[in-house]
């Protein structure tokens, strides 16, 4: 009789789902196309295949996120899986509340797939981030003023010597008065370390070495921003104290830069308000000195390190992050795909601007993942704009960059 209770017993927790196993997993962001794709077709293809798993999912709103993580962690509650930037990285990882991904890379479908984008989620060596979704910048340019300057606007720049034949090219000067920007450049701000540091990757460089010290002021940080200053200063393709938007536009979609480096959200807002100037910026790759580099921002997928099933935990993340999610998410929140076989898919191979910053990802960079990347970002790019001022060499400026940075360690 004992048997049969026991029998029965079983038989009904297989029923009801109780020998299951959990995985939790927050997604950032409460977009109901999103939400909808994740809850009738991520997580019933999964369960489908894996019915002795159960995936929890909750949304959390991108401003409510990081601290209700942390009060979930300090209770010792934390989700298997989250969703976050890949600026937090660093913070994560320093407290141990996320799981070093290396060893279980080989279980993720086609890791080589992402390029380099799967390097924005290292940190210290190790890799605690599968990048999703995201933005990205590349170079774009006017054809038509391109053809005005007797240039082939089917043959853009790809080197820096051509980036800049190119950009004095199509300058305009009346008198002392700035008409057309060869190349509207960023002269301050996040936008300038941003650029600048296409430059500094271009040029076979890095902002720092793997214990946080900055190297930025070698030899290949110095070309990259004697490269920029003398655009500005030398060759006079922008103005040293930056473009102006005209309304809502940004100067190439309004007519005053014939190239720039825009990011996907550009694109979308000259689409929508500049339709006609649209039809005339053409994507490209980044001019590259050594290598090509584009800029990146990704959000993606951490694994917390107090996950009990890491074996489901890890079939849950090799789903989330597979091809086919991937193509599923970002088509959902119309983001760039990390994944370059994304390009393939009918949203992206359909619409030419996405596609291109889909091929962008096999040389993305993003951000350092140092703990004191805020601090030591707006040092950096204070020291540029001096440089770009003329107030001190390019040498100079990165060399004090470095040693203030060097303090917050």
């Amino acid at each position: 009789m004992k048997k049969v209770v026991v029998s029965l017993f079983l038989a009904l927790a297989l029923m009801t789902g109780i020998s299951k196993e959990k995985v939790t997993v927050w997604f950032a962001g409460t977009t109901k196309s999103f939400m909808d794709v994740v809850e009738s077709q991520i997580v019933p293809e999964f369960e489908e295949k894996n019915p002795d798993i159960d995936m929890v999912v909750d949304f959390v709103p991108w401003g409510e996120l990081s601290t209700k993580l942390m009060t979930a962690f300090a209770g010792g509650i934390g989700p298997d899986i989250f969703m976050h930037g890949q600026a937090a990285v660093a913070g994560f990882a320093e407290k141990e509340l996320i799981l070093p991904l290396d060893e279980y890379l080989s279980q993720i479908e086609n890791s080589d797939d992402f390029g380099t984008a799967l390097n924005v989620g290292t940190y210290k060596g190790k890799t605690y981030f599968i990048p999703v979704f995201g933005s990205g910048r590349l170079l774009a340019y006017r054809k038509d003023f391109f053809k005005r300057a007797g240039l082939d606007p089917n043959e853009p720049p790809v080197t820096w010597e051509q980036l800049k034949a190119f950009a004095v090219a199509t300058t305009e000067w009346q008198g002392s008065r700035l008409k057309i920007a060869g190349l509207d450049l960023p002269v301050s701000g996040i936008d300038l370390q941003q650029v600048w540091t296409m430059f500094l990757i271009a040029n076979g460089g890095r902002l720092f070495d793997e214990e946080f010290n900055p190297i930025f002021n070698g030899p290949e940080g110095t070309e990259a921003l004697q490269f920029y200053v003398d655009l500005i200063r030398k060759h006079k393709v922008t103005s040293e104290y930056g473009l102006s938007a005209v309304g809502n536009l940004e100067p190439i979609a309004a007519g005053t830069a014939a190239m720039a480096f825009v990011t996907s959200e550009s694109m979308s807002a000259f689409k929508k308000y500049a339709p006609d100037a649209f039809d005339n910026i053409q994507l490209c790759l980044s001019p590259a000195r050594y290598t090509k580099a584009a800029f990146y921002s990704f959000a993606g997928f951490m694994v917390s390190r107090t996950t009990k099933n890491l074996d489901s935990t890890i079939k849950v993340l090799s789903h989330l992050t597979s091809k086919d999610s991937i193509i599923k998410i970002n088509s959902s929140l119309g983001g760039i795909p990390p994944r370059q076989s994304a390009a393939e898919a009918s949203f992206v191979s359909s619409d030419p601007v996405i596609k291109m910053f889909v091929l962008g990802t096999k040389y993305a960079f993003g951000n350092p993942n140092v703990p004191f990347w805020v601090q030591a970002r707006d040092i950096l790019s204070k020291y540029l704009e001096q440089a770009i001022r003329g107030v001190v060499n390019p040498k100079e400026a990165l060399d004090k960059a470095a040693e203030e940075i060097k303090k917050l360690k």
